[in-house]
């Protein structure tokens, strides 16, 4: 998948592909839940019938909004296994069950009303806890002050580093924060060290290089002069 991401670089399109894609099931998920909760008002059965279709089409788009959580993962994080991304691959798989069972259980109309609501009810809140550490991945709380001053630095760092870097720290090496660092001592320094990320022995770590396409050189100047700025302040999003 890494040649898609590179097409949509070149076309200006950074951004993760996961989170618009997740708008289909949760939307899916959501409707169905409100329509099975009104179905008992009309008695007429063709709103738990609409629920029980719009089910099956969010476990239809719950594949690919998986997949690309996956890709998106490993493109932008690295594959790093900080606490968000754990939870949120369990959430994945309880998500899945747990759409399965609402399908399972009208289809073969067993489990009554009780049964049918709570994988329903269940569903919902599955899918609100996923965009909670979703969010908290993609779009970390805000600070304020001298972060304020750099918002497009700010932007960079929310979509690239923030899954290993949250709060300026190393989910992966917490001996090697951000903060600190000898790689931010000059613009020069962080820049090439960013281009071509290697360990201290000269091997190959797990951080990603972020090339020209992905992260231009203004960019990387408004990420550095946000990172200095906040850092002083010891907390990055």
């Amino acid at each position: 998948m890494e040649f898609l991401y590179q097409i949509l670089n070149e076309i200006g399109f950074h951004h993760p592909l996961h989170p618009p894609l997740t708008h289909m099931p949760i939307g899916l998920i959501i409707g169905a839940f409100i329509l099975f909760c009104a179905d008992p008002l009309f008695r007429s059965g063709k709103l738990r019938d609409a629920a029980h279709y719009c089910m099956i089409m969010a476990l239809i788009f719950f594949f690919p909004a998986a997949f690309l959580g996956f890709t998106d993962w490993q493109q932008f994080y690295a594959g790093t296994w900080s606490f968000p991304i754990r939870i949120k691959i369990i959430l994945t798989g309880a998500l899945a069950i747990s759409i399965t069972v609402g399908i399972v259980i009208e289809l073969k109309k067993t489990g009554g009303f009780i049964g049918k609501f709570i994988s329903y009810f269940l569903s919902v809140v599955i899918v609100v806890a996923l965009g909670y550490f979703g969010g908290g991945v993609v779009f970390p709380d805000k600070v304020s002050g001298a972060s304020d001053l750099f918002p497009e630095g700010e932007k960079i760092y929310a979509l690239n580093c923030t899954g290993c870097h949250s709060n300026g720290k190393n989910v992966i090496n917490p001996k090697l924060p951000i903060i600190g660092s000898q790689k931010m001592k000059d613009l020069d320094t962080f820049v090439k060290f960013n281009r071509k990320p290697l360990k201290s022995d000269g091997s190959k770590g797990i951080m990603p290089p972020y090339e020209k396409n992905k992260i231009s050189d203004q960019e990387m100047k408004q990420l550095y002069q946000y990172i200095k700025s906040v850092a002083q302040k010891k907390t990055i999003p």
